[in-house]
This record gives structure tokens, sequence and C-alpha cells, in this order.
């Protein structure tokens, strides 16, 4: 009898990757297909959609290298979330796709704050409002771009246009349409409020589905191009935050999971959205109508220690190629130089502005007390720390409804121990892996692509093909430490928040003497 597989894609922020898994969740094949963001003056991040399409192809056509295409039950998706893809009459993008990580809205957020009050904005949406969202960026588009408006049709995020692209229908999903600001999120429908403040028709948008819908099957045209039989079903899947978490088996009431990636969220599984009394936290609609994650999420994580290794460790990274080791094993080792607190020196991980829990695009990265002795371990060992001491922040914000006596942390930055014992010390909690730390986006994606086609019962099937791992217990004495560092790490943000939007505003006038 023939093996029957789950063709499970991952269109993340660096690139697609394809992960080709058999009904146990065992990973028979996988393949990344890398694209670039293109950065503008201006907090502007976008994408090419083509680019993402090229990759889905590339790396469907690798995975399927000899494997019998009748094998393959379904396809399905886990996406960047929050972005913002116009779509004219024919299904054709209209310029690029602003992606989550854009923040060129901060004025449309004010002016939409001036238009609704922002309880009750909370309240409906189970978000904040920020220059993050889907919304806000459409209405820096109808302000700026009224021609690029005029020739849309719909609005979508990556993985629906994707799913577009292989199957010619248009859908998305409870999770990544909780993800536009469009959403009601108790009602998981479209917000007539939100639509009309904002003067926009509901026609701009998707039709919703449950994560686990099948919402469609591969035409000739796309098997053509992906090597996938016609006629295979896709799943619309989910949001990568909601992947992530059932990943992690964050799938009944009270778990908590940590993804750490190039950004890094906490989410619980709850029964209902959170509302949190200072807006810090947001909630993601879960695959059904039963679940919501509340979350806190910030921007640079894994992507202030990337910048950190980029800029700062071309020795070890050398050394690393003529040892052939992976340079975050010289990178630790140099870490382990240094002291808890960094012998007093503080990073502010703020590369790309933040949401959680200040949700400010003005924050900018800062080291603090830097002096003549500090060391370059001093300074590697203050960028991993402010990452998870900002992580400890959005923690606390959970406090109130937390109830997990351990945490799963998944994502690429989790399989680094030093990363994981940090974790546990300064969130004063046990934290342990899984065995999809590299795939959990695309384990939880294909959990929904098997519930979808019936080979799977329901979520629960996650635990059961998840194995718990690596589990590391809390430091006592480097848990008072970082309970001492939190506090003066919070007033460093709060003393500094005028001096970022000082810059901010000096950028801009520089940057418009450049352009004259």
């Amino acid at each position: 009898m023939s093996r029957k597989y789950i063709l499970s894609h991952n269109l993340g922020t660096t690139g697609n990757k394809a992960v080709l898994y058999d009904e146990n969740g065992q990973i028979e094949r996988s393949w990344l297909s890398s694209y670039r963001s293109h950065y503008f003056p201006g907090n502007k991040v976008e994408q090419v959609p083509d680019d993402w399409w090229k990759a889905v192809c590339e790396s469907t056509y690798r995975v399927m290298r000899g494997i019998n295409e009748k094998s393959v039950q379904v396809v399905t998706f886990s996406g960047q979330m929050m972005g913002c893809l116009c779509l004219d009459q024919h299904g054709e993008p209209v310029g690029n796709s602003i992606i989550w990580a854009d923040s060129r809205a901060s004025r449309e957020a004010k002016a939409l704050a001036a238009q609704i009050d922002e309880r009750l904005f909370y309240q409906i949406t189970g978000h904040r409002i920020s220059s993050s969202y889907s919304a806000e960026k459409i209405l820096w588009i109808m302000n700026h771009e009224p021609e690029r408006f005029r020739m849309t049709s719909k609005i979508v995020q990556a993985k629906d246009y994707i799913v577009y692209r292989l199957t010619g229908q248009l859908y998305t999903d409870f999770s990544d349409a909780s993800g536009t600001h469009l959403l009601n999120i108790e009602e998981k429908r479209w917000s007539r409020t939100i639509l009309s403040i904002l003067g926009l028709s509901e026609d701009l948008l998707p039709d919703i589905v449950p994560s686990t819908q099948s919402v469609g099957k591969i035409t000739f045209e796309a098997a053509e191009q992906t090597g996938l039989l016609p006629g295979t079903p896709v799943v619309i899947g989910a949001g990568d935050g909601i992947c992530a978490a059932i990943a992690a088996g964050c799938t009944d009431v009270d778990d908590a999971y940590l993804y750490f990636g190039s950004s890094a969220w906490i989410g619980l599984c709850k029964e209902k959205p959170y509302l949190d009394e200072q807006f810090r936290i947001f909630n993601w609609a879960g695959i059904d109508e039963k679940r919501y994650s509340p979350c806190g999420t910030m921007q640079a994580a894994g992507a202030s220690l990337d910048w950190l290794k980029d800029e700062m460790a071309q020795d070890e990274i050398s050394q690393a190629m003529v040892q052939k080791i992976a340079p975050q094993t010289l990178i630790e080792q140099e870490l382990l130089q240094s002291s808890p607190s960094a012998n007093g020196l503080i990073f502010l991980p703020y590369l790309l502005g933040e949401r959680s829990p200040y949700w400010n695009p003005n924050a900018k990265g800062a080291f603090i007390g830097l002096q003549k002795n500090h060391t370059k371990a001093d300074i590697y060992r203050a960028g991993y720390e402010g990452v998870a001491l900002n992580l400890k922040i959005i923690w606390k914000s959970l406090l109130p409804i937390i109830n997990a006596k351990e945490l799963v942390l998944t994502g690429g930055q989790a399989n680094s121990i030093f990363n994981r014992q940090l974790i546990a010390d300064v969130l004063d909690i046990p934290v342990l892996t899984t065995n999809h730390i590299g795939d959990s986006k695309n384990f939880g994606a294909a959990i929904i692509g098997g519930i979808g086609i019936g080979m799977y019962d329901d979520v629960s099937v996650a635990k059961k093909l998840t194995v718990k791992e690596s589990r590391l217990e809390p430091n006592p004495e480097n848990v008072r430490i970082y309970e001492k560092l939190i506090g003066i790490f919070e007033d460093a943000y709060k003393s500094l928040e005028s001096i970022f939007l000082k810059l901010d505003q000096y950028n801009a006038w520089r940057n418009s003497r450049e352009i004259q």
C-alpha cells in the first residue's frame, strides 16, 4: 500500500518552506525557497507576490521529486499575517504586498483612533489600533495611492493569494481575518461597524471559512507549474501564529507557548478573547469557533540576534567555516564569557519598532550603560538578554490569565540551549521544546490540512504526534538577578520614548532633503 502525504507550505517572511509529511507527522522531504523583503524610507517593507508564487512552485517541485503525485492527499498553508495585497478584478496584484513589518501607516492609525473609541475598537476586534495591521495599511493606500485603490477589487493575505493561484478560489480563514482589524472577533464575521467607519465595502474582502475548510482543488494550470496532480484538495490553512500554537501542542485551554523566530510571541489557548485593560495584548481567532489565542508579540526577537551576528560575528563565522561547525556554537561560547546582566549593559531590542507591550512604531534599538570595560561578550549577552527581558514584560501582561506550569518553546531560536535557559531564568518558568522546533508552522498547517480531509479527527492529534523534550528549570540565582534588572529595563524604554519620536522627525527631515 502506497504512503499518504500532506504537503504543507509555510509562506514566511524570508521564504517559503515546503514540507512533505506522512500520516504520522514524520517529515519525508522539505525545501526552503527564499525571497526578499524590500525596505524603503518611512518604515516601508514590501514583498513581491510573484516571488511568493515562484518560491511555492520551486519548493513544491523539489519535495515532489520521485514522489508519486497521487500520494499527496492535501495541500495546506501557514502564512505571514497582517499584510495588505491588493488584487484587481482579474485577480492580478496591484503593486507589491505591504507586509506585517511595515509601519508606514502611523498617521492613519492616529486618524482612526480619533474616529472611534479605542476601547470599543478593542472589544470588537480583540486588537488595539496600530499601524501594524491591514486596515491601517488600506487607509494609507486610500490616502497616498488613490489610483491603486481605485483599481483594487479584493484585498487579501499572503497564503490566501497563493491558494487562489492554486485553485482559482478566493477565501480567508478565521485567524488571518482576525489580523486585519476588520473582523468582529467574537462573532467571527467582518465588522460592519469598522467597515463603515473606514468607508470600506465588505465586497473588498474574501469570504471567511474555518482554517480546516477545503476551498478548492489544484487546477490544471497550477499542476503544470508545481508538479502536483490536478484535482488535489487544498485546505485554506491558518496564519502562522495559530499554526505555531498547534505545533507546540497549545490546543487545550490554559496551554502556553513561545514562538521564537525573527519575531517572537507568547500565546495561550483560551475559550474567549482576553481584553487587557492597557491594550497590551491582542487575540487571534482560532481554527474553529471554539478557540482563541491571546498573544503578545515583539517585532525583532531573532531579528535582533541576527543583526548582532551580521554586524559583530564575522570572526566567529570565519572560524566556524574552518571548523565546519555552526557559527552559533562559537557565539554561544562567547556569550558564556559574560555574566548574567552583561556586567550592567542593557539592550533595547526595538530595531523594527515594537508591538507588545508598547505598540510604538517609533521605538528604536539602543545599548544603555556602555562603558570602556565592556567586552564583545557583554554586548552579545546584553542583546540576548534584551530580547528575553522584553518577553518578560509580555509575560507579565498575560499573567492574569496564565495558568500554565510550563512553557513550550518553538521556532528557530529555540534550537539554542542558551536561549532556552535564558527564557527559563527571565520568565521564571520551566521551559521545554518539541520535536518540531524547525518546522513548527508547517507541522501546525499539516494538522489543519489533515483535519480538513478527514485524515485526523480534531486538533488534539497534534499532541499525540508531538514529543516534548529538553526540559530546563529556572536557575534561582539568575531569576533574582533578572527580577532586579527588569525594572531598569522598563525605565530605560520610558526615558527614551520622546527621543525615539524626535529621531523619527529628524530622519523624515533628512530624507526630505536627500529627495530634493
